[in-house]
């Protein structure tokens, strides 16, 4: 039950609770990590977008506490690998994903990737320890959730994509005893690109950041 000023959103419900089925299965070798989850869920809840085309044309937006009576099936695949060649590393993180569903209720991205590129070394006399790289993320286009901040809540929507665009970092890391200094340019390849990246539907995402820290420990 949820009752407020605004008139739409008085809710009350009787909702009966999800039923979740999982099966999760780790596997590390010395090739690679691998990580796979199979989910069924019935009965699920979430919130849905229940604005009508005149409510819409007035640019009012009215979400609403709802449950799915069919199953959705979920199956995902995460692939782990770290290559290191002398002081060079890259760090890689694949995501495979998929549901099935009679309707768009539990949206996700397909493939997910993260990886990053970096060099280490101890410097002047392994007084100094020295890294610095970059940091790739990116997801494949899908229906995000969007976001309504009355109720500050996410909800289903069907109309707008996001993604399929890469997020580059760099960074650098550096440690003099018990003093460590880092430095990160984020998002910077938003300098050369177009502003088109979104975090959810209608919420774009940070533009180029530089963030710049010092951590100094006075104690071992």
């Amino acid at each position: 039950m949820f009752q407020s000023s605004y008139r739409k959103y008085n809710w009350s419900n009787d909702f009966v609770n999800e039923k979740i089925n999982a099966i999760s299965v780790n596997a590390t070798t010395k090739w690679v990590s691998l990580s796979l989850q199979l989910n069924t869920v019935n009965d699920h809840l979430y919130f849905a977008d229940v604005t009508t085309d005149a409510e819409r044309a007035k640019g009012t937006q009215i979400v609403a506490p709802a449950q799915y009576g069919k199953a959705i099936n979920y199956a995902s695949l995460k692939v782990s690998r770290e290559f290191v060649v002398g002081n060079w590393a890259l760090d890689n993180t694949l995501l495979f994903q998929k549901v099935d569903q009679s309707d768009r209720i539990l949206n996700v991205p397909e493939f997910v990737t993260r990886n990053t590129l970096y060099y280490s070394s101890h410097l002047f006399t392994k007084k100094l320890f020295f890294q610095t790289g970059l940091e790739l993320n990116y997801f494949t286009s899908y229906y995000s959730n969007s976001y309504n901040p009355l109720i500050g809540e996410f909800f289903v929507q069907d109309k707008v994509k996001i993604g399929n665009y890469p997020l580059v970092d760099y960074f650098i890391n550096a440690r003099i005893q018990r003093t460590r200094i880092y430095l990160k340019a984020e998002h910077f390849n938003s300098l050369f690109s177009k502003n088109n990246y979104f975090s959810a539907p209608d919420y774009p995402y940070r533009d180029f950041l530089i963030r710049f820290g010092i951590v100094w420990n006075f104690f071992n």
